[in-house]
C-alpha cells in the first residue's frame, strides 16, 4: 500500500511539475513587467 501511495505521488509530481513551473514563471514575469512599467514609465522625472 505504501508503494502505491508513493508511486502515485511521484507520478503526480513528475507529470505536473512542468505546467506548474510554467505558470509560476509566467506570473512572476507579469509581475516584474508591471513593476518595471510603473517604476520607469509612471515616474514623472522632469529634467
Amino acid at each position: 500500500m505504501n508503494n502505491l501511495i508513493l508511486g502515485a505521488f511521484y507520478d503526480n509530481i513528475n507529470k505536473n511539475v512542468g505546467p506548474t513551473l510554467m505558470w509560476v514563471f509566467s506570473i512572476l514575469l507579469t509581475i516584474e513587467l508591471v513593476y518595471v512599467m510603473v517604476k520607469y514609465l509612471g515616474s514623472e522625472d522632469s529634467k
